[in-house]
This record gives C-alpha cells, structure tokens and sequence, in this order.
C-alpha cells in the first residue's frame, strides 16, 4: 500500500504532510531530485512571506497576481511530486479546506478562490 502524503502550506513548516498520520515530513527525507526539494522550499518561503507577525489574521499576499502564482507553483509541484513519488507515495493537494486525489479534480475556479490564511 502506498503512503500517503498532501502537499499543504502552514506557516513555519514544510509543506508536506502525512495524511494517515499527521506528521510533518521535511522534503529531503524523501526520494525526490533536488530541484524539486528547491522549490517546495521556496513555494513554503514564499507563503511565510505572507505572514503578518503583528496581527496573523491580517496575513495575505501583497497582491492578486501573487497569490495566483503562488497557487500555479503549488499544483504544479504537486503533480512534480506525483511523477517523482509514484508509485510508492499517493500524493494529495490541500487548498481551501479541500483535499484533492487527482489533478482532474482541480478546476479554475477552484484555484482563482482567495487563499484564507
């Protein structure tokens, strides 16, 4: 049976995560290339950006277009990680409160949806 991992951005974490067990999984300790690992670190810097240090719940990203990019980059690491990974490790995707198995299940509107953080 395959392990099962999401790829999901907290703040002051690495964005993978166990689904069966809630674990956060640092990227290197994966079989995954190094380009790849440089991105999830860079696609999580850039979501910590966001954060607001002096009031959290005003946390967003500077602008639309950011926040766009920023979801672009996550699905398209996602299905990285989905052809790296496979077929030992099922990968999902976590936006909006929704865990998605598969890129078909990804539509436009869900990712032109503002990110609540």
């Amino acid at each position: 049976m395959a392990i099962r991992i999401k790829l999901w951005a907290d703040y002051g974490s690495y964005p993978l995560w166990g689904v069966d067990e809630i674990d956060n999984i640092a990227p290197e300790e994966l079989p995954l290339s190094q380009a790849t690992i440089q991105r999830l670190n860079a696609w999580q810097d850039t979501y910590d950006k966001t954060l607001n240090q002096d009031y959290p719940p005003l946390s967003d990203f500077p602008n639309q277009q950011a926040e766009m990019d920023f979801k672009e980059e996550g699905i398209s690491l996602w299905k990285q990680l989905r052809l790296e990974l496979a077929p030992d490790y099922e990968v999902f995707y976590q936006n909006e409160g929704q865990l998605f198995r598969h890129p078909k299940e990804i539509t436009k509107k869900s990712t032109v949806q503002k990110i609540t953080v």
